[in-house]
């Protein structure tokens, strides 16, 4: 955990990003899911060997009928996930993040929360917690009824108990 402590990079999600990495769509679906990130433990990094190997395989079976297009369509749904997953595990921590909240007022408390999550294997409980002890609705203004986006669930974690 030392060696990958503080390091990330924040990834604001686009089309193209979706284009690249169908996989994303899973987590972008829920608007509550304001950014996301991947564990990064050596049993996902197994995973990303497991999903390019699984990405080779495919694209070497297909290859007598879609040509060199089988490697191409099997990286964007198989190869794309494994290789960030393994980028992810070992080089660098990703944060996606939603383009709209990117611009919140919220943004550096998402990022703080995702970064806790890549720093270590976190309950949402523990890292709200670790997160209250800096961040308050006051500082917010929650209260305020501000432009807040209706499903966004910081003011409801920041208000509770």
């Amino acid at each position: 955990m030392g060696r990958r402590s503080g390091r990330y990079k924040v990834v604001v999600i686009n089309p193209l990003v979706l284009a690249l990495l169908p996989q994303l769509l899973v987590h972008y679906i829920d608007k509550r899911n304001l950014a996301f990130s991947l564990t990064r433990d050596n049993i996902m990094g197994l995973f990303g060997i497991l999903f390019i190997g699984l990405w080779i395989f495919l694209g070497t079976l297909f290859m007598k009928y879609l040509w060199i297009f089988s490697y191409i369509i099997f990286f964007i749904y198989i190869g794309s996930f494994g290789t960030l997953i393994l980028f992810n595990t070992y080089v660098m921590g990703i944060i996606f993040i939603r383009k709209e909240c990117y611009n919140c007022k919220f943004r550096k408390m998402i990022i703080d929360h995702e970064s806790i999550h890549l720093e270590a294997n976190f309950t949402e409980k523990e890292v709200w917690d670790k997160l209250k002890n800096v961040y308050t609705a006051q500082q917010f203004g929650v209260y305020d009824n501000g432009k807040i986006c209706d499903h966004c669930p910081i003011p409801a974690h920041l208000i509770e108990e």
